[in-house]
């Protein structure tokens, strides 16, 4: 089990480490593919091979993330997806590939897994870098945008905090050049608490990741 602190620090490495093999700094959009790729995996789109609640798969021993191409995506989804399965290599690889826990022959992890929850936050960590993000926003706003939802507001045709949280986030993805969803930027923004006053937002991928073995 990984904490919050550590998976941002290891997003961080990979992040420095993939910029500096570019002779660059680290900037946003960040092309999750080319990481993949840094880091000697491959993506292969596939159809017909899996449901609709699968997103992405991690082929360890093939070293190929497979996504599911039956899917409709937008950018920050497909982008989400794959940094998610970074994620997986960076976090779990190891113990899958040489464990002979059950882990290994697992075929369906749900959203609610640990290890799903921390392949999430990696994504967003590297996405989403937390400098490039606080730059984004404080460009836009001196201090963290507390939300409200009132009776007086929603009387007056506010609304609600929901909406002005995309509204907010498509401002922050537009200025900092982020290739995320509106929503994955909203959860990043909450977990750096610059936005207040709002629940962490449900995945809207609902995506399974299935690390492989085979």
């Amino acid at each position: 089990m990984y904490s919050v602190v550590d998976i941002e620090s290891k997003a961080n490495k990979v992040l420095l480490s993939y910029f500096e093999s570019k002779g660059k700094t680290i900037e946003a959009p960040i092309d999750p593919i080319d990481i993949l790729e840094y880091k000697g995996y491959s993506v292969d789109y596939v159809n017909g091979k899996y449901d609709k609640n699968t997103y992405g798969t991690l082929k360890i021993k093939d070293k190929v993330v497979e996504v599911n191409a039956d899917i409709s995506y937008n950018e920050g989804m497909e982008n989400f997806t794959i940094a998610h399965e970074i994620g997986h290599i960076e976090l779990h690889a190891t113990n899958l590939k040489n464990s002979d826990s059950p882990m290994c022959d697992l075929t369906a992890l749900n959203n609610d897994s640990q290890i799903e929850k921390e392949a999430d936050i990696f994504a967003a960590c590297i996405l989403m870098p937390e400098d490039l993000v606080k730059e984004a926003f404080y460009q836009i706003r001196k201090s963290p945008l507390f939300l409200k939802d009132g009776f007086l507001l929603r009387l007056i045709g506010k609304k609600n905090k929901t909406k002005r949280a995309l509204n907010f986030a498509s401002m922050v993805i537009a200025r900092g050049k982020f290739n995320v969803s509106k929503y994955a930027m909203i959860n990043r923004l909450i977990t750096l608490r610059l936005i207040k006053g709002i629940r962490y937002q449900k995945n809207r991928l609902n995506h399974e990741s299935k690390p492989d073995m085979n």
